[in-house]
């Protein structure tokens, strides 16, 4: 009968074997690395003691048995600090919503909260001494795994940062010298080496091929269980995510180089067009403001060009008044101000979007679609200096679409700007 347990697993290694070593079923722990790889720890755990008690020299479960347990045990000590916060946490309310005194459990939370970069680094330290266990055991993709999660929590730990130079190195020794690798496996660490040194293009190429070279007689749910095992996919995701930005910071600067050309040539449509595509992705892009502002007007100007001065200004207060009525909620005198403003002007930009949500508002119904053009409005505001507007045509895309968290956070950011230049003498 197999013993487990953590007790007697510290106790049996630290004896001294008495039993004559016998030569460990190679299938033993073969069962105990695949339990330990699908995180069936116990299971593994169970199989490595049972490996160790005919062969107590076995290095290599005697390796596991060391990592399993320290698993465990980090496990257990995150699980009960993060008990120990909820539950400081939930009293501090009760006792609150009870009006009673809560300053001694907030002192509790503040220590246990105070001693929480200790413990992170404690943290790092396990995961980084779990992945040099993982590399002695020639498992460089765990490794790596556990080191670049370290370093996720803190980019300047300098013990994880000095673990994946020296990974970096087994990892391209291993694939100029080692030829029993699979191409999976081979192509698994070809990722993780292009990702250590920030080639990001070529480490997601290298990971795109691995689940292609599995044999094609596998389930698609094998497949995954495979490329899982491989431990790539969050860093295959953080590989791609750099590639879009890449990708979308490059198009931008075409566009923005578009503008500037176009707004040289005179050409203010196509100016205004390339900036406002450039405020969308971008609002804060340097220099844009100022070329938007600009190329505003200038199509501006084109548009009312054919307006006497007399319409152009009863145009411009009707609008104004409009957006008053509209921010009071007197949706009917709005209504009335909007289109009298095309009348005059039936090209007006916004009149006609303002008109759109007025129905919308009196039909008490969300629209998400006109929702997304005021919050791109708001954008350009943004983008051109003009706070003001940004956050009215935030505000009635929130009324429109409560549940669009871009225009949230987006509103969250302006305001906060404001909240800081006012504490600004």
């Amino acid at each position: 009968m197999r013993r487990s347990g953590l007790s007697f697993l510290l106790l049996f290694l630290s004896a001294s074997p008495i039993i004559r070593a016998e030569i460990a079923n190679p299938s033993e722990l073969a069962q105990g690395i695949q339990a330990y790889q699908e995180e069936r720890l116990m299971t593994a755990l169970d199989h490595f003691i049972h490996v160790i008690e005919l062969e107590p020299s076995n290095a290599q479960a005697q390796t596991y048995v060391k990592l399993i347990a320290r698993k465990l045990q980090d496990r257990q000590v995150h699980q009960a600090r993060e008990q120990e916060i909820a539950i400081l946490t939930a009293t501090s309310k009760l006792l609150d919503s009870r009006r009673m005194d809560t300053r001694a459990v907030d002192r509790d939370l503040r220590g246990v909260l105070a001693t929480q970069a200790e413990r992170e680094q404690a943290e790092r330290h396990s995961k980084c001494t779990m992945a040099q266990m993982e590399a002695q055991l020639g498992r460089l993709a765990a490794a790596n795994d556990l080191v670049l999660q370290a370093i996720a929590q803190n980019p300047d730990d300098a013990e994880a940062q000095r673990l994946l130079s020296d990974l970096q190195s087994q990892i391209r020794q291993t694939l100029d010298t080692r030829k029993d690798l699979s191409i999976p496996e081979h192509r698994t660490l070809e990722g993780f080496y292009a990702y250590g040194q920030a080639d990001y293009a070529s480490a997601a190429a290298a990971w795109g091929q691995v689940r292609s070279a599995f044999d094609p007689g596998l389930s698609p749910q094998e497949i995954a269980r495979q490329v899982e095992l491989l431990r790539f996919e969050p860093y295959e995701k953080i590989a791609r995510a750099h590639l879009d930005e890449e990708r979308e910071a490059a198009r931008v600067r075409s566009l923005f180089a578009g503008g500037l050309a176009a707004y040289e040539k005179q050409d203010f449509n196509q100016s205004l067009d390339d900036f406002r595509q450039v405020a969308l992705s971008s609002p804060e892009y340097p220099r844009l403001g100022y070329y938007l502002v600009q190329s505003e007007a200038a199509v501006e100007r084109q548009r009312t060009r054919d307006l006497s001065d007399e319409k152009r200004q009863r145009a411009s207060d009707a609008f104004a008044s409009g957006v008053a009525s509209l921010a009071k909620g007197k949706y009917a005198d709005a209504e009335v101000s909007f289109k009298e403003v095309l009348a005059m002007d039936p090209a007006h930009p916004q009149a006609r979007l303002y008109l759109n949500e007025i129905n919308t508002q009196k039909e008490h119904r969300t629209d998400p679609q006109a929702a997304q053009q005021h919050y791109e409005a708001g954008l350009l505001a943004y983008a051109g200096g003009n706070q003001d507007e940004a956050v009215r045509e935030w505000h009635i895309a929130l009324r429109m679409d409560p549940d669009n968290q871009k225009t949230v956070v987006a509103l969250h950011k302006v305001e906060r700007e404001a909240e800081i230049a006012r504490e600004i003498p």
